[in-house]
């Protein structure tokens, strides 16, 4: 069933759950990238819990944190889009007839969690895992179409659709490829050309830098599934003109805050005398229109993480701003990213938790040279990764959004019988309870404990 058509094109409601401020993570990012790239050709609204701080040029914004402010925005469009665990707490939406929901499923919330609270309480971490799976898994029974954001997390996602049955008779007979339903659709690059400040933030008279020093950024924030104990055990190992800066701490949406992690890196470099010293903490987080300066006065960009599982199906978002300012990639391996910067020579890759392998590349990347050779090759890979080329595959779509060929006749098929004992109700939102059991008993009986009910999902 297609939406209707308007003058304005389709009428397209662009929803987050974290704070689209001066600073902002990854999927406040994502949402605001998309809301200015869709408003050229369709009317868009923007909303979120929190007051819209970026601008919002052609697009309108909300502020709509419950059902009672949301609703009439989602009744008043023609297509919702939101990330997964956003979706799965309105899980309302999927009941409504006469609006296409996209479900940007690019990030693997479960994997993280498993790494996050991996060596924890065991209850606590089957409850956070189990929250965390209902956000990434129960969006995914009433989309029309789902993002990703690599090949890698395609292959994920078809595994998840064909669990839930959403790939059926149906949905193959209308499209055998399933394109039509699973978009890949990246991280983007600003089509803008990044502008140095003059001073930069790391070398002018404030900054923590000498102009012959070597600084190693981390552009990202300090998560639990990632790895900040090496750099700083690696930059222990290097001489006094390498420096490492962490960009941010304290995540810019008050119900993430920082993690575990943040505080682990700076006792790590407390314990090596190397705090505000040669490793140096952002507690903020750097404005969202301010980070190219700390990107442009940097000599390479890091992104480290561990050997697990989440490492294969992620996509470092901040690694993108690396291609942007043309800044050498240190970065581990096992992820799709680690792949590009190893095939286009955009700069190291190391194995996972070795800060020699980390010291080694660095002096190797010292090399103004070398560092020019990748600077060239990231020039060159920006090009082709821009928020217009890579978000195509949704744009497409928007100008003819469709419901899935099972959900045409409503949102009401029903999802094997294995894998969930009911729909959401109109309070409050699902919760895969035969995923999360099975999941929970699978591993109680697989560390020898007897099976009991978990308490509720996110308690």
């Amino acid at each position: 069933m297609a939406a209707a058509e308007h003058d304005d094109g389709t009428r397209v409601l662009v929803v987050t759950t974290d704070r689209v401020g001066h600073g902002m993570a990854g999927p406040a990012i994502r949402a605001w990238e998309l809301a200015r790239l869709l408003q050229v050709d369709h009317d868009v609204v923007l909303a979120s819990p929190y007051p819209v701080e970026q601008p919002t040029v052609g697009f309108r914004a909300a502020v709509a944190g419950d059902r009672g402010a949301l609703e009439p925005l989602v009744r008043s469009c023609d297509v919702v889009i939101g990330i997964a665990g956003c979706v799965h707490h309105h899980a309302w939406i999927g009941e409504l007839d006469d609006v296409a929901v996209v479900v940007d499923a690019y990030d693997p919330t479960a994997l993280e969690a498993l790494e996050r609270y991996a060596g924890g309480p065991a209850d606590d971490a089957e409850a956070a895992y189990a929250d965390a799976l209902a956000q990434m898994v129960e969006p995914l029974r009433w989309a029309d179409l789902v993002l990703c954001a690599s090949t890698r997390q395609r292959d994920l996602l078809v595994g998840i659709l064909l669990a839930l049955g959403r790939i059926n008779p149906d949905t193959y007979a209308s499209d055998p490829t399933l394109a039509s339903m699973l978009a890949v659709v990246p991280f983007g690059l600003p089509a803008e050309p990044p502008e140095a400040p003059d001073p930069g933030p790391l070398r002018g008279p404030d900054g923590v830098a000498g102009p012959d020093d070597v600084v190693l950024l981390w552009a990202g924030g300090i998560y639990d599934w990632l790895d900040p104990l090496t750099l700083i055990d690696a930059v222990a190992r290097l001489d006094d003109r390498h420096k490492a800066v962490f960009l941010g701490v304290t995540h810019p949406t008050p119900a993430v805050g920082a993690m575990p992690m943040a505080a682990r890196a700076r006792r790590r470099s407390d314990e090596l005398g190397l705090t505000d010293r040669r490793v140096f903490f952002n507690d903020g987080w750097v404005p969202y229109d301010q980070r190219a300066g700390w990107l442009l006065d940097a000599d390479i960009g890091v992104s480290l993480h561990g050997d697990h599982l989440e490492t294969a199906y992620a996509f470092r978002t901040r690694m993108l701003d690396y291609l942007w300012t043309a800044l050498p990639i240190l970065c581990t391996d096992g992820d799709a990213l680690a792949d590009l910067v190893r095939a286009e020579g955009l700069g190291a890759v190391v194995p996972p938790g070795d800060p020699d392998a980390v010291a080694e590349a660095v002096r190797v990347m010292d090399d103004p040279a070398r560092r020019a050779d990748h600077r060239a090759a990231l020039a060159d890979e920006a090009g082709r990764r821009t928020w217009p080329e890579v978000a195509a595959p949704l744009l497409r779509w928007c100008e003819r959004p469709r419901r899935a060929a099972d959900r045409c006749a409503g949102p009401a098929r029903p999802t094997p019988p294995w894998l969930h004992a009911g729909g959401p109700t109109p309070d409050a939102p699902a919760t895969p309870r035969r995923v999360r059991d099975v999941a929970v008993s699978t591993a109680r009986r697989a560390a020898g404990r007897a099976t009991r009910p978990l308490r509720g999902a996110g308690a």
